[in-house]
């Protein structure tokens, strides 16, 4: 995002279309991810978020925003959630350096995959992650 008062405006904004209560704590935790280049562990939120909010609201909001369809989040080989804002629908891959854990959005690959299943079952996502090095780490 261009600057944190665009940030804070878009994040509130989409927190109220949920017509849930726009707290600070769910706008400020929204705000750390738009302005995120990649997707973030809770420990990442924590450490963008100035001032502090406490750690257990943290996982609390990155829950609700979960649920509420405007982030999604991913495991990588550590079992660390990462979280990202959701696009709707949430359509891409993603890359997870092999060396630093690090996750990257893949915008350029789609995740529209035809997929055949087995009939009574019901596809809601498919998630791909290619694995590698980062170009920081090679």
């Amino acid at each position: 995002m261009s600057n944190a008062s665009e940030t804070i405006a878009k994040a509130r904004d989409l927190v109220a279309q949920t017509r849930a209560r726009t707290t600070p704590a769910r706008v400020r935790v929204l705000a750390a991810l738009l302005d995120a280049q990649r997707p973030l562990s809770h420990l990442d939120v924590l450490a963008a978020l100035q001032p502090a909010i406490d750690r257990v609201t943290v996982y609390r909001v990155l829950d609700w925003l979960t649920e509420q369809h405007l982030a999604h989040k991913l495991s990588g080989d550590d079992r660390v959630w990462r979280f990202s804002v959701a696009p709707a629908p949430h359509h891409h891959a993603h890359f997870q350096c092999e060396n630093c854990g690090r996750f990257f959005c893949l915008e350029n690959v789609s995740s529209d995959l035809p997929v055949s299943l087995p009939a009574q079952f019901v596809a809601r996502m498919v998630e791909i992650t290619v694995k590698g090095i980062c170009a920081d780490c090679r």
